[in-house]
Order: C-alpha cells, then sequence, then structure tokens
C-alpha cells in the first residue's frame, strides 16, 4: 500500500511538473526531450539515478540549451559521487539560465563540497543577488569567505544573515572565527560570550573563548574559561595544551607542566603538547638550574620534531636543541 502511495504521489508530481515545463519551455519542438527529462527526474526520484543520468544525457544532446536538465544531470552525478561531472553539470546550468536561484545555489553547494572555495562563494553572492533573503545563501558566502580567509567579506555576509534571522548558534561562530581573523579579539570575544548564553556548557565555546581572550592579553579571564572547559571535557587534551600556555604566562610553570603532561597523556602524537612541554620544562630548569628538567625540555622537543618535522618555527627548535637553551626567552617564535 506504501508502495502504491509513492507512486500515485509521483504520478501527480509528474503530471504538475509537465505542465510547469510546458508552460516554461514549450510543449513544440522540445517535446520529445521534455518527455524524456521528466522520466529522467523520476528515475532520480526513485533513486534510479544510473538510469536518470543515461536519459538526462540524451536530452542534452538532443537540446543543448536545455538548463533544467543540466540540473537534474548534476544532482544525478552528485549522488552516483561522481563530483567532476556533477559539478560540470551545475556549471552548464548556472551558465544557460544565470537568472535561476537554484541553479546558482546547486552549484554552489557542490564547489563548497569539492573545496572549491572561491567558485563556492562567487555562485553564493550571485544567489544572494537573486534571493536577497536566502540565509543559505548569505551563510555559505559567509563560510566559504572565511575559508579563503577574506575575513571582511565573510563579516558582510555573517552580518546580512544575522540581521536575517539566521540562528544565532550558526551565525556567531562564523562571525567570531572572522573577528579572530581581522585580529579583532574583543569582538570575537564577545561573540563567543553570546553564544555561551545560548549553551553555557559546550566546551568547544569554552575552549575558543579562552584562546580569545590569550589572544588579547586576558591570561586570568583565559584561565577561567579553560579550567571550565576541562571541567567539561576532561578528555580533551587540546584545552590542557592550551592551559598549560596560559598558566606559563601566568608564571605558574609548575601548573603548566602539570597541564601539558596531562594533554600528552591524552594525545601522545601531539607535537604541539610535546613543544609546550618543553618550553615549560626549560623555564623551570632555568628557574631551578636542574639539569635533568633541561633533559627533559630537550627530550619533549625532539619528540615535538619528529612528531611533525616542518611544523612551524620548527627552526627554533633546532637552534635551541642545538645550544641547549642558551637563548635568553625560550618562548620565542613560540608565541600565539
Amino acid at each position: 500500500m506504501a508502495s502504491a502511495g509513492k507512486n500515485e504521489a509521483l504520478t501527480a508530481w509528474w503530471g504538475t511538473a509537465a505542465l510547469s515545463l510546458c508552460l516554461l519551455v514549450g510543449c513544440s519542438p522540445r517535446q520529445p526531450a521534455v518527455d524524456l527529462y521528466l522520466d529522467a527526474v523520476a528515475l532520480r526520484e526513485l533513486g534510479q539515478n544510473a538510469l536518470a543520468v543515461e536519459k538526462l544525457d540524451a536530452v542534452v544532446k538532443a537540446d543543448p540549451d536545455f538548463a533544467p536538465a543540466y540540473l537534474e544531470l548534476g544532482k544525478a552525478y552528485r549522488a552516483l559521487r561522481d563530483d567532476d561531472k556533477a559539478m560540470a553539470a551545475f556549471q552548464q546550468a548556472a551558465q544557460l539560465d544565470a537568472w535561476s536561484f537554484e541553479h546558482q545555489l546547486e552549484l554552489a553547494k557542490c564547489c563548497r563540497e569539492l573545496g572549491k572555495y572561491p567558485q563556492a562563494a562567487n555562485a553564493y553572492v550571485r544567489a544572494a543577488e537573486l534571493d536577497p533573503k536566502s540565509l543559505e545563501a548569505q551563510m555559505g558566502a559567509a563560510e566559504c569567505y572565511l575559508k579563503m580567509g577574506e575575513y571582511a567579506k565573510s563579516l558582510t555576509y555573517c552580518e546580512l544573515a544575522e540581521k536575517g534571522g539566521a540562528k544565532p548558534q550558526e551565525v556567531l561562530p562564523l562571525l567570531a572565527c572572522a573577528y579572530e581573523g581581522q585580529k579583532d579579539h574583543e569582538r570575537a570575544i564577545q561573540a563567543y560570550r553570546r553564544l555561551l548564553t545560548l549553551d553555557d556548557d559546550n566546551p568547544n565555546v569554552l575552549l575558543s573563548l579562552g584562546v580569545a581572550y590569550m589572544r588579547a592579553g586576558q591570561y586570568d579571564r583565559a584561565r577561567e574559561a579553560l579550567v571550565s572547559a576541562a571541567q567539561v571535557g576532561p578528555e580533551n587534551g587540546v584545552v590542557f595544551r592550551h592551559l598549560g600556555y596560559c598558566l606559563i604566562r601566568l608564571e605558574q610553570v609548575e601548573q603548566a607542566i602539570q597541564m601539558y603532561q596531562k594533554s600528552v597523556d591524552l594525545d601522545a602524537n601531539d607535537w604541539e603538547a610535546h613543544r609546550g612541554l618543553g618550553v615549560a620544562c626549560m623555564i623551570e630548569a632555568r628557574q631551578t638550574a636542574d639539569a635533568h628538567m633541561q633533559e627533559q625540555a630537550l627530550r619533549y622537543w625532539r619528540r615535538s620534531l619528529a612528531i611533525k618535522p616542518d611544523q612551524p618555527k620548527h627552526e627554533v627548535l633546532e637552534k635551541l636543541i642545538r645550544e641547549h637553551s642558551k637563548l635568553q626567552n625560550p618562548l620565542q617564535g613560540l608565541n600565539y
């Protein structure tokens, strides 16, 4: 019975779609192509995407300017996980009908899924121009610009989406990241604090807030946020790594060593935790003239380099190891 109901619904949809297409493109001389197109859409709705592709290929061969066929062809190829052909079909659909919101949006989503953020951003922007109320287009543009490091453009679309009624839990993380990209840490902090009013026990938001406080040089507040994050998510080694750095900045080196050690215990392959633990041990070694602690520092640094030889500022660690900590500032080059 369920199958019969589905077939009846599909038949009704087919009739409506046929009428709409006839009104849109006319029923002659395109009628054969339209018939094939409708058959293909019905097949795609039933999950028969390979068969749908065959019919849609016939449609575009018979009528190369039939934009809706390229749109459906893109959807079918995407369902078959043939990403290159899907994107080519969506591009053709968008080119043939540059005034179609759906064509631009589908192209944008496909490009974003493939990591082609400049192309995706352009399509999202065009979609947002065609439908200024589309939160999906605005949020998509904001996300793609953020990925591209174009923070001012990302902020523009974040603000449009926020004014348009986007959910705070969706737009605020993008806003915060865009502010951080512009090194506007105070406004990033405000965005994270607004997020916490919606979910005050979210460990990821607490972690991000703590890092933002550190980047703003507010280490006492950073410690509070990071301690809260550690309490909520005690299995997350990254939190303890950041807490270790914060405690170094607060000149609480022994506690910093404990936090870094906790981070290493939770994730033995975290090269940043090993690097930070080496820094903390070296500071402690200088303060106490403890040769064993100095050897520990060098051991952690070597381990960090073994895990990620091409890490940022790797030459600083290599120099410290060679010179056995002769540099006056062991944090040189390792700051946030």
